[in-house]
């Protein structure tokens, strides 16, 4: 009876030894840093970034945040080297294959075209052959006219303070910069006129990879929404 104990316990030692090992893929998922980008918007600093920063808390993850560029930010994001974008136009989704926008939209933002008050400010600017014209990265995909491109002349630059300060100091007589509509202030406080060209939604992104936290993430910002909806209007 004993040595067919010993043999028993013997045989449970030996399976033990020799099983395979199991990565512990799933501790390591859940320690890694969930990196979200953003870019550098006096908007985004104000109120998307923090929204979403609550968002992701009411879901149980908490987030760290990378200041990108424009495209770099979104070639990051494709490539699954950061995890979430804070917004971004809808149309992003279209040419990035690995990108995902999250429902509800967090705003509707605009292309706006941004004149001195010395020139004439109209749309079809965008087709003067003689007309140069500052715009941020990622213009031509935003108006979907890569086939049919505008006569104007265009300087792509990353950063929208940039686009706003050329045209300040009469580098450029025109730039195009995107908003929500909330920087018409700003726009007035740089003596800018300004005419909206084409809207989009702005919605917050994600990667594919993280398609399981889709409907949490969707919850999470109309929640999220919600409470600011309530908050401004308490404050009036």
């Amino acid at each position: 009876m004993l040595l067919k104990n010993l043999s028993v316990l013997l045989f449970v030692l030996v399976a033990i030894l020799v099983q395979p090992k199991i990565p512990l893929a799933n501790a390591d998922e859940k320690s890694a840093p969930y990196v979200i980008g953003y870019i550098d918007h006096p908007r985004i600093h104000e109120f998307y970034k923090p929204l979403i920063k609550e968002a992701y808390k009411q879901i149980g993850i908490t987030a760290s945040f990378e200041k990108v560029g424009v495209k770099r930010g979104l070639r990051l994001l494709n490539e699954g080297r950061t995890d979430a974008d804070v917004i971004r136009y809808d149309v992003v989704t279209t040419d990035h294959a690995n990108i995902i926008a999250i429902e509800p939209q967090l705003s509707r933002g605009a292309s706006f075209l941004l004149c001195k008050k010395s020139v004439k400010c109209h749309a079809d600017i965008v087709n003067d052959p003689l007309a140069g014209i500052a715009v941020t990265s990622r213009f031509y995909q935003n108006f979907n006219r890569q086939s049919e491109p505008f006569s104007a002349n265009f300087y792509e630059f990353d950063d929208f303070y940039h686009i706003l300060h050329l045209v300040n100091t009469k580098r450029f007589d025109y730039a195009i910069a995107p908003s929500d509509f909330s920087e018409l202030t700003l726009f007035d406080d740089y003596d800018l006129t300004y005419i909206p060209l084409i809207e989009h939604k702005l919605v917050h992104v994600i990667h594919k990879k993280h398609l399981h936290l889709k409907e949490k993430l969707s919850v999470a910002i109309a929640t999220q929404l919600e409470k600011h909806q309530l908050r401004h209007a308490n404050e009036k």
